[in-house]
């Protein structure tokens, strides 16, 4: 047995499936194969999510058994080959299968003509069969095939019915040509159906052909991704020359010229030059960025002006707009937990129509030989009219589009279930430094003691203190560093250091000796006005911190996470549609408070351990809350992990993004209440799309049965196929609503 960590896993291209009923053949197909631990299958999306043991199989094994099933699953070097191919397979496709609905309504039109206006002439029953057979062998030889193979596997499909179907109303057709006087002896009419079997396959192959052109543009999202990836880039030679390489031959630390309009190549960070560029694919927003040395830039963004040299730190399929692709091309194949019922409905679908399409004939041939040529229209009509195919796309399509219109606005989810899970949130816990802070402490004012009147005696303490902060790993003391450079004081380079844990920092530097530490510090001095002004900071939850000169507080920083700017517009909103936002945060109770108070939120729990966070997550679910976590750090990552939705803000600690079902990926607040809305939108068009699917089936079944005959209705097989294919299109017409979607 392999270790967890040898277990492969992928997803693969999967063509020729033609309904939900197909994407289970080919998962048990896939599933069959020794060493495969999990084979996830969806025909929306036309891939195949495989967990396998590459001790005991591969890829190309496991290819074969799928081309044993009747499809086909493309194994490729490389990610891109295999979309290639995909794509390459999917045109040709589409193009045969065009060809072959203009010859089967070149056919069927006059075929049926002829025969509804019942114009005779000599031997027109063998005209009508020679040119049925064209259109069943030509231009609907794929339903045979695949149809009597699903068959073979005891996996009857869609192809299974339409084929059954034409194949019945044919072979009786053909009889009655022969032997007429079979059944005129009897007194029954001996009826041909020929334009009937050549009206299904044209109706059905239309229909698929327009199913296949619309679930093409649900696939758009993953395109556009992939075409923000440029194929060049402009490499500089270690002699200052540059040269245009593919970007496939770029290596980590590699320095790269990127000029106005082109795309960045890699993740990595800027050397030299400066530039405005558009991070669009990852905020969200449009607003060029202006970038110069030491910022970082993204593979996939665009320098809308200026130019700059960039080095490389991740390539190829490390960078984030290739994690992004990956993400997407996963969440989009997997399925939302509603879609279980349906794929086992869709599992036994078939067979339940084939066995009521029997029934049907055998009901009607009990009331009289009368009824016989009535029987047979009735079971070929509920053979052409139920259809799996709206049923498989209603929660798969939805899903897709859902998550790619999600992934052009910065948000990216890695599976259906957050996606379901997400709309059904009530209370959302939201973690404050990085969340609903911007998690860059920055010094907001400096505060003097009265015993520290000089201007000379004041730079040289800020000095000391710059030099010893810039010593120290105290998460203020970068900003307090930061802050008194904005002051044009160099640093002074302590003579002594020691770094105190729990309290601060004691040195020697510039002949005094200093403690640089906790706001209690300032007891010790006799300016009461002093002492206030730090009480009252910290009431406002600031963080400060106090410099005692030669045993004398002198000096009080005051350091501020300053409030996302769009925490309080996205919090009202989220409120708004009913979820309870509570501030879940390990710091200190004032501070949390007060930045809860500027965001509008009312209920905090603060000096919280990770444990604890995950503790609160947990009480919620038992209350029966569904319940959102919304973290950026390593002390969130249980929580998240606990929570029923998990959302990262981009930008975060690697371990919260892995863990996280959802993540921001700008790392705009204001995208949470977006992800919220695309999610209820989701969700309503499954349901929809569901309803009408089983609403479909209910009442086209008994009316195909010929429920409603008696009124004088009857519905033809050939309006049958046509009320199927249409089913199929509502669904996909349906789900490309998403993409109209407003989020913001």
């Amino acid at each position: 047995m392999a270790n967890k960590n040898e277990i492969r896993h992928e997803t693969f291209p999967v063509t020729g499936m033609m309904c939900a009923v197909c994407a289970g053949t080919v998962s048990k197909a896939i599933s069959g194969c020794p060493g495969v631990m999990t084979a996830d299958v969806n025909f929306a999306t036309n891939s195949a999510t495989i967990d396998w043991n590459p001790d005991l199989t591969s890829p190309r094994v496991i290819a074969e058994a799928v081309k044993g099933a009747g499809y086909e699953m493309i194994v490729s070097e490389s990610e891109e080959q295999a979309v290639k191919e995909k794509e390459e397979h999917e045109e040709a496709a589409y193009k045969e299968m065009k060809r072959k609905v203009i010859l089967a309504w070149v056919i069927t039109v006059p075929l049926s003509v002829l025969c509804m206006s019942h114009i005779h002439f000599a031997a027109e029953a063998w005209i009508y069969m020679s040119l049925t057979l064209v259109v069943m062998l030509y231009c609907g030889n794929g339903f045979y095939l695949r149809g009597l193979k699903a068959l073979r596997a005891k996996s009857p499909n869609m192809d299974s019915l339409v084929a059954i179907s034409t194949a019945v109303s044919f072979i009786f057709s053909v009889f009655n040509t022969i032997f007429p006087e079979v059944l005129t002896s009897r007194d029954i009419s001996a009826e041909l159906y020929y334009e009937g079997a050549a009206m299904i396959i044209a109706f059905v192959l239309t229909g698929k052909l327009l199913e296949l052109r619309s679930r093409h543009s649900t696939g758009m999202a993953i395109k556009a991704l992939m075409g923000m990836q440029p194929d060049e880039a402009l490499l500089e030679l270690p002699d200052g020359k540059t040269r245009t390489v593919p970007v496939s031959q770029i290596s980590i630390d590699d320095t790269l010229i990127v000029r106005q309009g082109d795309r960045v190549p890699v993740d990595g960070y800027v050397t030299g030059g400066n530039a405005s560029v558009d991070e669009s694919m990852l905020t969200g927003e449009s607003i060029g960025v202006e970038k110069e040395t030491g910022d970082a830039v993204s593979a996939g963004t665009i320098v809308n002006a200026g130019s700059i040299r960039v080095k490389a730190v991740k390539v190829g399929s490390q960078t984030e707009l290739s994690r992004i692709i990956r993400a997407v091309k996963e969440a989009q194949g997997s399925k939302a937990p509603v879609q279980k019922l349906v794929d086992k409905v869709a599992a036994v679908f078939v067979p339940s129509i084939m066995a009521i399409a029997l029934v049907t004939l055998l009901i009607w041939t009990t009331l009289g030989k009368d009824y016989l040529p009535v029987g047979l229209v009735c079971a070929v009509s509920v053979l052409v009219i139920a259809c799996p195919c709206a049923l498989g796309l209603a929660t798969p399509m939805a899903v897709m589009v859902g998550i790619g219109r999600g992934a052009r606005s910065g948000i990216l989810v890695k599976d259906a279930t957050a996606l379901e899970l997400l709309a059904k949130v009530d209370t959302l816990l939201i973690d404050k430094t990085g969340t609903l802070t911007e998690g860059k402490p920055e010094l907001r004012e400096i505060i003097w003691d009265s015993s520290a009147n000089d201007t000379a005696l004041r730079r040289l303490i800020l000095s000391s203190v710059y030099g010893a902060e810039n010593e120290s790993i105290h998460p203020l003391a970068g900003a307090i560093a930061s802050g008194i450079r904005k002051q044009d004081i160099e640093p002074a380079r302590p003579e002594s250091y020691e770094y105190i844990p729990g309290f601060g920092i004691k040195c020697r530097s510039n002949g005094m000796n200093m403690e640089i530490g906790p706001a209690s510090l300032s007891e010790k001095s006799e300016d009461m006005g002093f002492r206030n002004k730090i009480d009252d900071l910290l009431g406002q939850g600031a963080g400060v911190v106090v410099a005692v000169c030669n045993c004398k507080p002198v000096v009080a920083f005051a350091v501020e996470d300053e409030i996302r700017v769009d925490a309080v517009l996205a919090v009202k909103e989220l409120m708004s549609a009913g979820i309870n936002v509570e501030l879940l945060t390990g710091d200190r109770q004032a501070t949390a408070r007060h930045i809860a108070g500027k965001a509008g939120i009312t209920a905090v729990t603060a000096e919280t351990l990770p444990s604890m966070k995950q503790q609160r997550v947990e009480e919620l679910q038992k209350e029966g809350h569904v319940v959102a976590m919304a973290g950026d750090g390593i002390n969130d990552s249980q929580a998240l992990a606990a929570a029923d939705v998990s959302v990262a803000m981009g930008g975060g600690s690697d371990i919260a993004i892995d863990v996280a079902k959802i993540t921001l990926v700008g790392g705009r607040l204001a995208s949470l209440p977006e992800a919220v809305r695309l999610a209820k939108s989701t969700l309503r068009i499954i349901r929809e799309n569901l309803f009408w699917a089983f609403i479909y089936n209910i009442i086209g079944i008994p009316l195909a049965a010929g429920a409603l005959y008696k009124t004088g209705f009857l519905l033809s097989p050939m309006f049958a196929s046509a009320a199927m294919a249409l089913s199929s299109l509502c669904v996909v017409a349906n789900s490309l609503r998403l993409n109209r979607v407003k989020l913001k």
